[in-house]
């Protein structure tokens, strides 16, 4: 009896101790939160929210009740909702501008704001936020003026260009040009001043897979990593280095075949020269490497030469030899790739051989509402195509219903809108 006591009691524990990790929300109005604020000598954390605003419910239920936050936000804030449909909010919400929702506000113990974030965010981004706030952080325009005071920091550069991403996002018309071009330039000056010899680890590799996303011909940057593999496979790991290189080798070969420039074959070459070790790391199912990517290479040349035959021939086989390691990619991008180059303008041949490929990607676990009802809404089309009305029909009828799964309601709203736009030309 006493053990199951114990046992009750630890298991209480644990249940609270993962309760009180999280934020504490105050329950009261904005006003008795702002003076429990200035009681305990904290700053204020408001979260404008309304019942309707799904991101505002993630916020709530995922970010939140994260440990990380909880710890953070409760010795330094209070923390209080507040709903901007209510009556008794409407003087506050405009006293704040809250114009979009999710709208979180810090505010001081006198009221005044210290700093805002517009939108659902990651745990680790709302933190920083709230750093900034309390001044344990600096904000990213003060990063960028103690690098103007001290522009051969390489430690604030590369903290600028890996920060810089997620700050341009929030910003928008002309600042977001001015701290777009401020950064562009900032990059080719990091990489001379910190040379490509001495970027082997993961801060400066993070910053080469968001600065340095293509690759050319002559290509010093590509060239230092994949002559020096084993050098960053130690420091930054193996699966992140080969998909690197292999993503922008891949990359400049489609670009080459979209461009009908026969380089293309020779760029092939390196997949089974200095990039052999690279490419050992993915698997094609009983075709070899240079194999799969020779046939994906050529039916993309013959595609964009508008060549069906050849498009479709290679596609099967490589297809057919990557057997039970296809992936619903491996049909979803062909697809993609065809409606772009032909505009929707297929011959009925074609439209049948879609309407295969269409049938095959739909039979993966992972397909997901949103590629289910662009796939479905594919097959009305092609099948409206061939003559078929009725199975035509069905399938945007089935397009319609997976689309109500779609968590975006804008992206489920426009799909939805198409659909009936097609169904009403049937």
């Amino acid at each position: 009896m006493k053990k199951i006591f114990y046992m009750m009691v630890f298991l209480m524990l644990g249940t609270w101790g993962n309760l009180s990790a999280q934020m504490t929300l105050f329950k009261g109005t904005f006003d008795e939160a702002l003076k429990k604020a200035q009681q305990e000598k904290k700053d204020l954390f408001v979260d404008f929210f309304a019942e309707w605003c799904g991101p505002c419910k993630m916020m709530a239920s995922d970010v939140f009740t994260q440990k990380e936050v909880g710890e953070f936000f409760n010795t330094r804030f209070v923390c209080v909702q507040v709903d901007v449909d209510a009556q008794e909010n409407k003087d506050i919400a405009k006293k704040y501008n809250v114009t979009a929702l999710p709208t979180m506000v810090f505010i001081s113990q006198d009221g005044k704001e210290l700093r805002r974030v517009q939108g659902a965010v990651p745990a680790e981004s709302l933190v920083k936020e709230a750093k900034i706030a309390t001044g344990e952080e600096l904000s990213f325009e003060q990063l960028y003026e103690k690098y103007k005071k001290k522009k051969n920091d390489l430690n604030v550069q590369q903290q600028l260009l890996i920060e810089a991403p997620a700050f341009i996002a929030m910003q928008q018309g002309y600042n977001q040009q001015k701290w777009g071009t401020r950064i562009e330039s900032l990059f080719p000056e990091y990489l001379k001043n910190k040379k490509i010899e001495n970027m082997a680890n993961e801060a400066d590799f993070l910053v080469l897979t968001m600065y340095h996303r293509t690759t050319a011909k002559e290509d010093p940057i590509f060239d230092y990593i994949a002559q020096n593999y084993p050098k960053f496979v130690k420091e930054i790991g193996k699966d992140n280095v080969a998909r690197y290189l292999v993503s922008l080798n891949n990359t400049y070969i489609i670009q080459l075949c979209k461009k009908g420039d026969l380089n293309y074959k020779k760029r092939l070459e390196r997949v089974n020269g200095d990039l052999k070790d690279v490419y050992s790391e993915f698997s094609f199912g009983n075709l070899s490497v240079l194999d799969a990517m020779t046939l994906l290479a050529d039916a993309t040349y013959g595609l964009y030469r508008h060549d069906e035959n050849t498009f479709f021939e290679k596609m099967d086989t490589y297809l057919t030899g990557k057997g039970d390691k296809v992936e619903l990619n491996d049909y979803f991008q062909p697809l993609q790739d065809i409606a772009s180059v032909y505009e929707g303008k297929l011959s009925e041949n074609t439209y049948r051989k879609c309407i295969h490929w269409i049938a095959k990607a739909l039979t993966f676990d992972n397909v997901g509402a949103s590629n289910r009802t662009r796939l479905l809404m594919m097959m009305g089309e092609c099948l409206k195509n061939t003559g078929d009305n009725t199975k035509a029909k069905q399938s945007y009828n089935q397009a319609f219903l997976a689309s109500a799964q779609i968590e975006n309601k804008m992206e489920m709203q426009q799909l939805q809108q198409i659909i009936q736009q097609a169904l009403q030309g049937l």
